[in-house]
């Protein structure tokens, strides 16, 4: 029997020497020397305002729909083919998911479908790079401006991929990452939130280290009450 992996983690052979030098400087857990490079690289690369590394890409989004403040009732748009978790961390919040139909030749969100989904409920509108190929930004980006919706990327498969000269989680005001070890880049198990918007930064901060226990407490309380 041929045995053929599902995926192969991208291992650079230097792995073992900084887990080392952690282990030795007496710090294993977040926010190291290890974390502070990898925030100066994604946001000298990238040239975001603030990156923040997560244990997931789903923290990352738990975190953006804390930020941009989801309430019970709001209305989130999402593609109608993505992983589960893009949905769950703004159903968690208490938001309605409405799904627009994917475009056949990239499987990204169709940008034509967004806009008759638009009511006063929309709060946001999450965008996913299927497989590294940008969505149409330039559109979306209209739309979004126009009614007043933010827009946040969904880049777990995109780090470092392009739409027209800029970089991928780059133009909404939140983007997510994913280091999994299914990913291009990865560490194993991991993610990061990119901030574009700078009214986000500092709140950033203080919720990646305090609140998303309470999320997932009104995630639970929403479910049970309606449910």
């Amino acid at each position: 029997m041929i045995k053929i992996p599902f995926n192969k983690p991208p291992l650079v052979g230097n792995e073992f020497e900084y887990m080392q030098q952690a282990i030795k400087d007496g710090h294993i857990s977040g926010d190291g020397t290890f974390t502070k490079k990898c925030h100066h690289l994604l946001e000298g690369s990238l040239g975001v305002v603030k990156s923040l590394l997560t244990t997931s890409c789903t923290h990352a989004l738990e975190m953006a729909a804390l930020l941009i403040d989801i309430q019970l009732g709001d209305e989130v748009i999402f593609p109608s083919f993505t992983f589960v978790s893009t949905v769950n961390a703004f159903v968690l919040r208490g938001a309605i998911p409405v799904f627009a139909d994917i475009r056949p030749d990239t499987l990204n969100i169709d940008e034509n479908e967004i806009q008759k989904l638009i009511s006063p409920k929309t709060k946001a509108l999450v965008v996913v790079h299927y497989a590294g190929v940008g969505c149409e930004m330039d559109e979306i980006g209209e739309i979004a401006e126009h009614y007043g919706v933010e827009i946040i990327e969904d880049n777990a498969h995109g780090l470092f991929g392009k739409y027209k000269g800029r970089y991928l989680g780059t133009i909404g005001s939140l983007a997510t990452q994913s280091f999994h070890e299914t990913k291009n880049f990865s560490c194993g198990e991991g993610g990061a939130l990119l901030i574009n918007d700078p009214q986000y930064s500092e709140r950033a901060e203080i919720i990646r280290e305090k609140e998303l226990i309470e999320a997932g407490s009104l995630g639970v309380w929403w479910i049970n009450t309606l449910g």
